[in-house]
């Protein structure tokens, strides 16, 4: 089975929207049964993820600053809201509006914290995109700060940490990175929109689907992280600018994986985002492979 950790619905309610029978259409028959879904309307995200058990937990938004406590204890009332997401010009300020404090509130809820856009030179998404903030030095600093003053925290580094992927070895500097991110055991790294990460596309032009692109990367990943800190998104739809990540870019994770065994597989498909996330199964089939130990 297949949690999807990282994907949106957008305008829902009108026809050029993505609605959850979009995403089941093409997600279904690869095997996702659910997903993390990623809005930071909060109230809209909750109230589909009541009426739509294919979603397990929302990872919302809550802004720094003197309300974040109240509305933590409101959002959190609720057994979906899993956690947030801040990018990273969200934390460049760590010691500014008890923003350490905040986290430790976070942490002692058994929250999450996601991070977008806190390596410098995040690569990857539209070219809309591209303008906008995409990682400073302080922005990667603050997040290491946050690693070792909240070190109950966990913290899932979103797309790779935006390392561009160029077929190659990963290179000095990004592995370097890679090895002090893995040095704090509350950071994991989310293997999404794996295929936006990829250099060789033109404008409008699809990534490759050549597994043996992408493998220098995963054995990176793989070797620096292990089995248990890696996990599986999709980035679904903002992925189909770049190829369809449901269908090809699955199969290419899927297929690494299979090659490290079955328990491997297993933990990188689902078992290490019920970890981070604490999602609760909402439907039977979000409940198969689960031994004595999961269900305690």
């Amino acid at each position: 089975m297949i949690i999807d950790t990282h994907q949106h619905f957008w305008n829902v309610d009108i026809p050029k929207g993505k609605a959850p029978d979009d995403y089941r259409i093409l997600a279904a028959p690869e095997g996702v049964v659910g997903t993390i879904l990623r809005l930071a309307e909060n109230e809209d995200a909750l109230a589909l993820a009541a009426t739509e058990p294919l979603i397990v937990g929302v990872c919302g938004a809550i802004k720094r600053g003197p309300e974040f406590q109240s509305e933590l204890e409101r959002l959190s009332a609720n057994p979906l809201f899993r956690g947030i997401c801040y990018i990273g010009r969200d934390i460049e300020e760590v010691d500014k509006d008890d923003c350490i404090a905040n986290l430790r509130k976070l942490a002692a809820r058994d929250l999450q914290l996601d991070l977008l856009r806190v390596c410098p030179g995040f690569f990857g998404g539209p070219r809309a995109m591209q303008a906008i903030y995409t990682g400073t030095t302080k922005s990667l600093e603050s997040m290491f700060t946050i690693a070792e003053r909240v070190p109950e925290l966990r913290i899932v580094v979103e797309h790779i940490g935006g390392m561009a992927i160029d077929g190659n070895p990963v290179n000095a500097q990004w592995e370097a990175l890679f090895k002090r991110m893995a040095k704090h055991p509350n950071l994991y790294i989310k293997v999404s929109g794996l295929m936006e990460r990829a250099t060789t596309r033109a404008d409008a032009e699809r990534a490759t689907e050549a597994f043996s692109f992408y493998r220098p990367t995963l054995d990176t990943l793989w070797n620096i992280f292990g089995e248990d800190r890696l996990f599986y998104g999709s980035d679904w739809p903002v992925c189909e600018h770049a190829g369809d990540f449901i269908g090809h870019g699955l199969r290419i994770v899927r297929r690494y994986f299979a090659e490290k065994g079955e328990e491997a597989s297993r933990k990188f498909f689902w078992k290490n985002s019920k970890h981070v996330y604490k999602w609760v199964p909402r439907l039977p089939a979000q409940r198969q492979g689960k031994t004595a130990e999961d269900r305690r």
